[in-house]
């Protein structure tokens, strides 16, 4: 009688402020994966990633006040919504998962960005067992260089605001990645999307 093996299951996420090009690099790391993984693919995104998720999104994305710790707690209830009917039953099929943004993103811009404690995002994290990815590429880039290839486009509530806001989230991403370098690989997203496709090829070579 044949046994079926299931694939190894990869969670891949993508980082870094808006205007780092890290939406560019998407479908080359979806490519990749199809190209290398065999169990499988399934690419999303947060906030979002669900029906409930994507209305979530709409509500911290429209312009308006919301308290930082209204934005935070409504963060992770997107994302356990989103870990519970789309990542975690994905990677237990052996699937490869792609997110744009996840976790480190909570800790960047509502730690870092707005202020909150860390100590707390830490504990949701335990309390709600969210789980950390096999990889995460962090798009760097200088918060100049960003706002600048976002000039001309409409921003959400997010995205309006200033660039020390953005400095202080960009330092949040780089004190993850450097706490947590084995997991992180850090590309430099100034050069060209060929550039950068490169250093994406090399830094996924890691997993197959």
């Amino acid at each position: 009688m044949n046994s079926t093996v299931t694939p190894k299951p990869l969670f891949i996420t993508l980082e870094g402020l808006d205007g780092s090009g890290k939406g560019t690099q998407l479908d080359r790391v979806v490519s990749l994966c199809q190209r290398n993984h065999p169990g499988g693919l399934v690419v999303t995104r947060e906030p979002g990633g669900t029906d409930v998720g994507e209305r979530i999104r709409a509500v911290l994305l429209e312009h308006g006040k919301i308290e930082p710790e209204s934005e935070l707690l409504l963060m992770f209830a997107a994302r356990v919504q989103h870990l519970k009917t789309v990542i975690e039953p994905a990677l237990a099929l052996g699937k490869a998962v792609v997110c744009d943004r996840y976790l480190d993103a909570t800790y960047a811009y509502q730690g870092y960005g707005r202020g909150l404690s860390l100590a707390l995002i830490d504990e949701l994290v335990r309390l709600l067992a969210v789980r950390l990815p096999d990889l995460t590429l962090f798009f760097d880039v200088p918060v100049e260089v960003a706002l600048a290839r976002r000039s001309g486009r409409a921003v959400d509530r997010i995205e309006a605001e200033g660039a020390e806001f953005f400095a202080r989230v960009r330092a949040g991403y780089r004190a993850r990645a450097h706490a947590d370098s084995g997991r992180f690989a850090v590309i430099s997203a100034e050069g060209s999307p060929e550039i950068v496709g490169v250093a994406v090829e090399a830094a996924l070579q890691r997993l197959w």
